[in-house]
């Protein structure tokens, strides 16, 4: 998620809530013990939208009644017959949404756990449906306060870590357990087994010796602590710990983004992760996530890929768009012991921005070949990914909006728009869906995607170069308005290697001993 190493007063961070306009602040410090909005706009009712509609919005509130944005990520569950989306926030509870009916999405209940950054993974044990909820940094007075920790019996402020909640019951939230870490949850991801826990703290440049925090949840009550597994300390971008974790659906790999590295874990034995492989990109600022996702080929085989998002300058704010960008790897085969990159994607506006434009959380659907992403300002997108099965490409190949072998058939963006992620919990046959964005400023924003439509070609370069595009335009713009030295290094790096703008080592066999169910 966002990242940052600064406290600001809640009051201040109200104001900045209202729009778009606000500085990276979701690496939780303690400094921060509520974020509400109070007297302030209501969201706006319209805005830009290609291919998609915005349907509903859901303001929030904590569980005194107060009015309090500050949406963070977003899971889903299907319990009893109906659909329920679990919306984190920062500091005002879990927001726990009926959407069997997305037009109109009904609040059912909030979970009183005033913890920050709230982000949250949806599991099942048995009968049982479970999710956890973090907090990053410390519980503080405010969380200290709340109902979450009452529960647990909780008196130290400076605790921080990961609570484990029975949703069986989605009107009536009940708390279940509790995983301690010191170094704080920024994003906890749970193994598809719903046994295992794996913590990423995304401390930053503080931390010289980066781990993995690993529990054992068979029984969620009484987390067990298995191990802090190691990895590679790499002294570039804002630290070497991981940011977020994603699992293969069988639970035989993880995907660590770690701020400057991404790491491909073997987690056969869950409790004792092998390295498999560790990508070092010069042209990715701030490693924030990493997906895999799996396409069909003409030929009917198939390609694996491993998408990594660039969360410039930790979502700082007066970046320039497009800001940092999706990257692309292939990881079929062999090429999983040392990754090749075939791409770079943006999106195509291009302009000065005082307010955050960057990717941020996004989610795979590979069987429709599609990527749904939050773009802070600049909204929501849907990429139709297909045409990479078969496309080839290098670290050289930057690709905008609709280009090479990836479209952009989805956007909508509203004037005050602050998107923390966006995902979907279903897609029909055509490829349609509802998408739901948790939004900063804007509580729960529900958009209508209208489908497929592979039939409009994607631009060649020579016809972005005719619409006045050329290569400059299209590389991420920074704070200083241009391509940071790294990138720049980076794409050297690619024409002379020739398909290496990464540094790509193995450590297959050293053992220390979301599709991931639920995270951002």
């Amino acid at each position: 998620m966002r990242l940052r190493s600064w406290t600001i007063p809640s009051a201040a961070l109200a104001l900045v809530l209202i729009g778009p306009v606000g500085p990276a602040f979701a690496h939780e410090t303690g400094g921060v013990d509520k974020v509400v909005m109070k007297d302030v706009l209501a969201p706006a009712a319209e805005g830009v939208g290609s291919g998609m509609s915005a349907v509903a919005n859901v303001p929030y509130s904590d569980a005194t009644g107060e009015r309090s944005q500050a949406g963070s990520d977003i899971e889903f569950g299907r319990i009893g017959g109906r659909d329920y989306a679990f919306a984190g926030t920062l500091r005002g509870g879990l927001q726990i949404i009926d959407i069997s009916k997305p037009t109109r999405p009904v609040r059912v209940a909030v979970y009183d756990c005033a913890i920050s950054q709230g982000d949250v993974q949806v599991f099942r044990q048995g009968k049982r449906v479970l999710a956890t909820y973090t907090a990053d940094g410390s519980f503080g007075a405010v969380g200290l306060a709340s109902q979450c920790a009452k529960d647990l019996d909780l008196r130290d402020a400076k605790a921080a870590g990961t609570v484990l909640l029975d949703v069986t019951d989605p009107t009536r939230p009940q708390t279940v357990g509790f995983a301690p870490v010191p170094r704080g949850s920024h994003n906890m991801t749970v193994h598809p087994s719903g046994r295992y826990l794996y913590n990423s703290n995304s401390d930053l440049l503080t931390s010289t010796m980066p781990t993995i925090r690993i529990f054992d949840i068979s029984d969620p009550a009484l987390p067990r602590f298995v191990q802090d597994y190691p990895i590679p300390y790499v002294p570039t971008s804002l630290g070497s710990e991981s940011h977020d974790i994603t699992f293969s659906e069988d639970g035989t790999r993880a995907y660590s983004a770690a701020l400057s590295q991404t790491l491909v874990l073997d987690t056969s034995d869950p409790e004792n992760p092998q390295q498999v492989s560790q990508v070092i990109d010069p042209t990715v600022q701030l490693v924030h996530g990493a997906d895999p996702i799996t396409l069909t080929r003409a030929d009917k085989s198939t390609r694996e890929l491993l998408v990594v998002s660039d969360e410039q300058a930790g979502a700082a704010t007066g970046t320039n768009c497009p800001g940092g960008g999706l990257h692309f790897y292939d990881i079929t085969g062999e090429l999983e012991k040392a990754p090749v990159k075939i791409a770079t994607w943006f999106i195509a506006e291009t302009r000065p921005s005082t307010a955050t434009c960057t990717a941020h959380v996004f989610r795979m659907h590979s069987a429709q070949g599609l990527i749904t992403v939050a773009w802070y300002d600049e909204g929501v997108r849907v990429l139709d990914v297909a045409g990479l099965a078969d496309a080839t490409g290098s670290p050289l190949t930057v690709l905008r909006g609709t280009q090479g072998g990836i479209k952009e058939i989805g956007s909508y963006v509203f004037p005050d728009a602050n998107t923390w992620s966006f995902k979907t919990n279903a897609i029909a046959k055509d490829g349609s869906f509802f998408g739901y964005g948790n939004d900063l400023g804007r509580g729960l924003d529900v958009y209508r995607f209208e489908g497929l439509d592979r039939t409009v070609p994607a631009l060649t370069p020579t016809e972005l170069r005719a619409a006045g595009l050329d290569r400059a335009e299209v590389l991420p713009l920074l704070p200083s308005g241009g391509p940071t030295l790294p990138l720049l290094l980076g794409l050297l790096a690619g024409a002379a290697f020739a398909g290496a703008a990464r540094v790509t080592s193995t450590r297959a066999g050293v053992s220390r001993g979301r599709v991931r169910p639920a995270t951002g």
